[in-house]
């Protein structure tokens, strides 16, 4: 809307009726230019400050989500694992012929390789706690109060899981290395039924399994306690769980959306240390995946290099990429072209590659890998194209998951 004011017209004669009309007039348009220039500019400052403050409700709030997913998680990890210690002890003198499956996860109820784990990201729980930004965007004290009661609840948990022991593993992870190396050359089985049939017996063993029931019960306690506090911010912010699941997933996502144009051609995906995975993505709709791992050992110089080949279909919806896998495409290669050996080493080196790197053995855990297996990815594409981001771990049934990012890289552009 064009506003427009009657200026004075200066060098001709007014009665001093019109004089003062005039110059009324020209006051009340100054007035009113300046209220909307100073009122619009109070409107968009109060719509940034609106917007940044929901923003960090819902960081903060996707925070305690994310927590509660962690918890439960392991709280069924913790189930799973008394079940399978259980039966360990409840079949004692059969634990030799015992599946490998059942003694693995009896053991990781008992200690770790791992070092001392944290659990949950603390990245925004120092953002809340140091930034004056965060402060200033939250003016709402019940939002504050929950927000410190929620990280302190955390921290506690934390501190219980690293320190008591109730929780914390009865095997160092030091004990726990001494164990893997005095067993080394023998079958993960033998290893794990070796293990338990050594520790079972320790009284601060039995300490630990007779209070899983207790880890269960209380972790699941927090869970609970946890989405009320998550609840009642949503609430105080009215957020609702469609507002936060969007800005869960632009926050996740970077670069542009893809498109399936984008996706046809080879890429290449850099594992760990040597190991590397080259996808090829073809108009059908089908896809090949090439993997090529590394494996050393003490045993021999040198890598042993196996090369799994398998592919299936691949879909694009939105930003979704599935990938539904075809067991019956697995093959696999070994070359021990590179290895190296003592010559007194030798029935050590064959006894290991006869035990692990079987061609017949390795394709048919691949495919009993593949059985049923489809994975459904969060993908974006950065400016150039040639760089691919995939987010594993959301959902849209469950966006408070762990998230795991990894990039592709291209290798050339789409087949012809």
């Amino acid at each position: 809307m064009n506003v427009k004011f009657k200026m004075p017209k200066f060098g001709r004669k007014l009665t001093g009726g019109s004089m003062m009309k005039e110059l009324l007039l020209t006051i009340l348009g100054t007035s009113i230019s300046i209220v909307l220039t100073f009122g619009t500019a109070q409107y968009l400052e109060d719509q940034q400050k609106e917007q940044a403050q929901r923003q960090t409700a819902m960081m903060l709030i996707h925070d305690i989500d994310a927590s509660v997913a962690i918890v439960e998680y392991m709280a069924e990890g913790e189930e799973k694992q008394k079940d399978a210690i259980q039966y360990v002890i409840d079949h004692f003198d059969q634990i030799d012929s015992l599946s490998e499956d059942t003694l693995y996860t009896a053991m990781t109820m008992l200690g770790t390789l791992f070092p001392e784990e944290t659990y949950f990201d603390d990245s925004k729980e120092k953002i809340f706690s140091s930034s004056q930004d965060t402060w200033k965007n939250l003016d709402d004290v019940r939002f504050v109060d929950n927000m410190e009661q929620f990280y302190l609840s955390r921290q506690y948990l934390l501190n219980m899981c690293n320190n008591s022991f109730r929780w914390k593993y009865p095997i160092s992870q030091k004990d726990y290395f001494k164990i893997v190396v005095q067993l080394h050359g023998q079958t993960s089985q033998n290893i794990y039924s070796t293990v338990l049939k050594e520790i079972l017996g320790d009284p601060k063993v039995k300490y630990y399994i007779d209070y899983s029931s207790y880890r269960m019960r209380a972790l699941r306690q927090y869970a609970q306690s946890w989405k009320r506090l998550s609840d009642r911010n949503k609430f105080i912010m009215n957020i609702d769980d469609e507002e936060l699941a969007e800005y869960v997933k632009k926050s996740q996502r970077s670069g542009r959306t893809v498109r399936k144009s984008d996706i046809i051609g080879q890429w290449e995906y850099e594992m760990s240390g040597k190991d590397i995975q080259y996808y090829d993505f073809m108009k059908s709709d089908s896809f090949s995946i090439k993997s090529r791992r590394y494996y050393a050992n003490p045993f021999y110089s040198g890598d042993i290099i196996i090369t799994y080949t398998y592919g299936g279909k691949w879909d694009l919806t939105g930003d979704s990429l599935t990938l539904e896998y075809s067991p019956e495409s697995v093959k696999a290669e070994v070359d021990r072209s590179g290895v190296t050996y003592r010559t007194e080493m030798r029935d050590s080196v064959e006894t290991v590659i006869e035990r692990n790197f079987q061609v017949n053995q390795l394709v048919e855990a691949g495919r009993k890998q593949l059985e049923s297996k489809k994975d459904t990815l969060g993908v974006s594409i950065n400016k150039a194209g040639n760089k691919i981001e995939i987010v594993v771990g959301r959902s849209e049934d469950s966006e408070n998951e762990s998230v795991n990012y990894s990039y592709l890289k291209r290798l050339n552009r789409q087949r012809q």
